[in-house]
């Protein structure tokens, strides 16, 4: 716990909030000892909170505690908070979907090209946006037309997105590695992803225009085709894979809302 507690004083959290930290974690460790933790442990643990706790907040704050101690000890496991039960779940309607979809095209570059394979990509493979700018080119198999996740897990991806997506990539003459990359001459950076900020600045500028207004975010693209998925008959453990949930509980909770 020594290093843990370093780790947390190099992310400038307060001294109160550390210590709220160390006593969760103390109390989690208890449940299963540090070289128990495991994919299976974990999902325990998550049915163990909601048996014991009712209240949403509660326990969201100890997956959120536990989520960076996870990534502290550089295991690959991120607990999906839970929805507020009374929040107001937004999702687009046909129209505004379709308008938002098409904006990008109005931008004849490469850059519109880009825009509208990641705007498409984003909304129909249900990853978010942190995932998304990750993606390497050597993660789409041209041949299926398949994102590759990892070894085990991969996403077709729809002829619609496809279209652009290959228009995009033959347009590309560069050998960066990044999927979708920064076209702006005056970044020097030597990683040219695009960042998490970008695609929401990029995300808000294809969102004027549409008639009425209206407010469009990643979490409301992914309640959109979870939403459209629900329609089509989709049960809860087509939720957790089309939207890449790590327990059918979250996505179960998740489904309720929309």
């Amino acid at each position: 716990m020594k290093e843990y507690k370093k780790y947390l004083k190099s992310t400038n959290l307060r001294p109160s909030t550390i210590k709220n930290y160390l006593w969760h974690i103390d109390k989690f460790l208890e449940w299963s000892p540090k070289e128990e933790i495991d994919e299976i442990k974990l999902k325990e643990y998550f049915s163990y909170l909601l048996e014991k706790y009712q209240r949403v907040n509660t326990i969201n704050l100890r997956l959120k505690i536990i989520n960076n101690y996870l990534k502290f000890l550089n295991i690959k496991f991120n607990f999906d908070l839970l929805s507020d039960e009374g929040a107001n779940i937004q999702i687009l309607n046909d129209e505004e979907l379709n308008q938002f979809l098409k904006n990008p095209l109005k931008q004849k570059n490469i850059i519109g090209l880009r825009d509208k394979a990641l705007i498409e990509l984003l909304y129909s493979s249900g990853l978010k946006v942190g995932q998304l700018v990750q993606l390497k080119t050597s993660q789409i198999d041209t041949i299926k037309q398949e994102l590759l996740l990892n070894k085990n897990n991969s996403i077709k991806i729809k002829p619609s997105t496809w279209l652009y997506l290959k228009k995009y990539l033959d347009k590309r003459d560069d050998t960066i590695d990044y999927l979708f990359i920064n076209f702006d001459r005056s970044n020097k950076s030597t990683n040219k992803s695009l960042s998490v900020r970008s695609v929401e600045r990029l995300i808000n500028k294809y969102t004027k225009g549409i008639n009425p207004p209206v407010n469009i975010n990643p979490q409301i693209l992914r309640n959109t085709l979870a939403h459209k998925l629900k329609s089509d008959g989709a049960q809860s453990e087509h939720i957790k894979i089309a939207l890449h949930f790590q327990t059918k509980t979250s996505a179960k909770n998740y489904l309720k809302k929309i």
